[in-house]
């Protein structure tokens, strides 16, 4: 996801605040999930949304993957918590559980 110059080099330890799997520790994503637990991310109904980015120069864009209609937000949730997801510094998509 990003360069090792942006995680901790304190040696921390950072589990994902969904499913628990010990993952690297980035000060930029403090709350950002593991890659199972987002490919999980769904809208307030529990409909399936993929999030990726618009173009080679970044932004973030929510689809639903039955329809390639677009997802109208960033906001979205894993297993009924509350997420964001959003562009990452250095391309691709990060998703974070939203601070409750």
């Amino acid at each position: 996801m990003q360069n090792s110059s942006e995680s901790n080099p304190s040696g921390s330890e950072y589990h994902c605040p969904i499913c628990r799997q010990s993952l690297a520790l980035f000060e930029r994503y403090p709350r950002y999930v593991c890659p199972s637990c987002a490919e999980k991310t769904c809208d307030d109904s529990g409909r399936r949304v993929d999030f990726r980015n618009l173009s080679f120069t970044g932004g973030c864009q929510g689809f639903y993957p039955d329809t390639n209609e677009i997802y109208p937000s960033q906001d979205c949730f894993i297993d009924g918590r509350p997420c964001i997801a959003d562009e990452a510094r250095f391309g691709g998509i990060v998703v974070q559980l939203k601070e409750q």
